[in-house]
């Protein structure tokens, strides 16, 4: 069968699901990716081949902007927390610009070329049998309605997404006799309507999802998940020199991901050069992972601190003794597969703090204050770094973690379930 992936703009958007692309290619399916100009050279070094289309798109600028659609306000407020303003920030400004992004209030203008117009163009010229697409990208569902496709997505974190268009349909539902516009879908529309297709369920939460996620993360939504272990794609590089041996004494890493680069540069709150300090008579190497953005606070990198701008963690990982990160399901894969004990600067909310939550109830790892408030203390994160090298409940907990998440569903195990999924939901 001939697979069609569509994938917003970010490296972290893809990586999550490269080994399931190579698993139907192994199997003998075709596969391309389609996302937009800027990420064919990402795809394509990813051995996969690449579908560029559309105009390309500043993500940042778009989350900006979807922060100022006012269409968005009467979505969110009414389910708004006040006990979780953090997660609904995110949800509001984040987890809704593909709204922004897809569904446009009005038609497009004779010069530009819309992401979703070029991608039903091209699934009805290849006649994809499956769709996968980011549940960010509701593209890719249309492209499959458009071309009579099966279609999911492919979910890279606890499922906020449909979680919150559950709970604005239990909104909406109010009480007996009164009736409230499904916003939701009405932004859709003028989109559909361009391509002949009306609205339903399936084209914001799809025909099933794909799940990477432990299933105790799973967050309360009646949907069909087929879960997959997240085997983790970290890119490819040469392996460097300092990497050939083992270390003399423990090896830390300290990371804020490939998509947190921009976010953490000068202006980030987080005190590098204090952390840094902290840790520089401890007993360890700690290899820094960041760009001279993040590093621009910084005046002395002390003795037994190392800073390269990038290493896939799948070749780092495995000499290391713990890792230090902020929340991001990439990380927290490759530190499940690599048995390494996890200290986390997360978020208050969202994502992050539930894979936090996660590892520090499995035993494999710490939460450290949040990462973005004045509550983080580089004494205090040493002190729990100094506790997760000592201490060896820790490692236990991330060998038990790793036996976890190894008894999921392989990409390859996954294939067969996928072309009896498609067969049966294709048009």
């Amino acid at each position: 069968m001939r697979v069609l992936f569509a994938i917003m703009p970010s490296p972290t958007h893809l990586h999550p699901f490269v080994p399931l692309a190579w698993a139907l290619q192994g199997a003998g399916h075709d596969v391309c990716v389609a996302s937009y100009p800027d990420m064919v050279d990402t795809i394509t070094e990813a051995g996969l081949t690449a579908v560029g289309l559309g105009d390309p798109v500043d993500l940042s600028a778009a989350v900006d902007d979807c922060a100022a659609d006012k269409r968005l306000d009467p979505i969110i407020d009414p389910l708004a927390d006040p006990a979780e303003p953090g997660l609904w920030k995110v949800i509001r400004n984040i987890l809704m610009s593909p709204f922004w992004m897809h569904f446009p209030a009005g038609a497009p203008g004779p010069d530009e070329r819309p992401f979703t117009d070029a991608l039903v163009g091209f699934a009805r010229s290849w006649e994809p049998d499956l769709v996968l697409w980011d549940p960010m990208c509701f593209p890719g569902a249309i492209a499959a309605r458009a071309c009579g496709a099966a279609h999911a997505r492919l979910l890279w974190a606890p499922d906020y997404f449909a979680w919150t268009r559950s709970k604005y349909r239990t909104w909406l539902a109010g009480s007996p006799g009164e009736s409230r516009e499904d916003l939701m879908a009405a932004m859709t529309v003028p989109t559909l309507e361009r391509f002949g297709l009306s609205f339903d369920e399936e084209l914001l939460v799809g025909q099933w999802s794909v799940d990477p996620m432990p299933a105790e993360m799973r967050l309360p939504v009646d949907l069909e998940y087929v879960p997959v272990r997240r085997v983790p794609y970290t890119g490819a590089q040469a392996v460097p020199e300092w990497l050939h041996e083992r270390p003399l004494r423990p090896r830390v890493c300290l990371t804020l991901g490939v998509s947190q680069r921009k976010f953490f540069g000068k202006d980030s709150r987080l005190p590098m050069a204090e952390l840094f300090d902290a840790v520089a008579d401890m007993d360890i190497e700690l290899v820094a992972t960041l760009n001279a953005d993040q590093l621009a606070s910084v005046e002395r990198v002390p003795d037994n601190v190392r800073t390269v701008d990038y290493v896939p963690l799948n070749q780092l990982l495995p000499s290391c003794a713990a890792i230090m990160h902020h929340g991001s399901g990439g990380t927290f894969a490759a530190a499940v597969a690599h048995r390494t004990p996890q200290l986390i600067a997360s978020r208050p909310s969202g994502q992050s703090m539930d894979i936090a939550r996660h590892v520090e109830q499995r035993g494999a790892g710490l939460i450290a204050a949040d990462i973005e408030s004045e509550a983080f203390s580089a004494t205090e994160a040493r002190a729990q770094l100094e506790r997760i090298l000592r201490d060896p409940s820790f490692q236990a907990g991330a060998d038990a973690l790793h036996d976890e998440v190894a008894r999921m569903p392989s990409p390859n195990d996954v294939v067969p379930i996928l072309e009896k999924l498609t067969a049966r939901h294709r048009a």
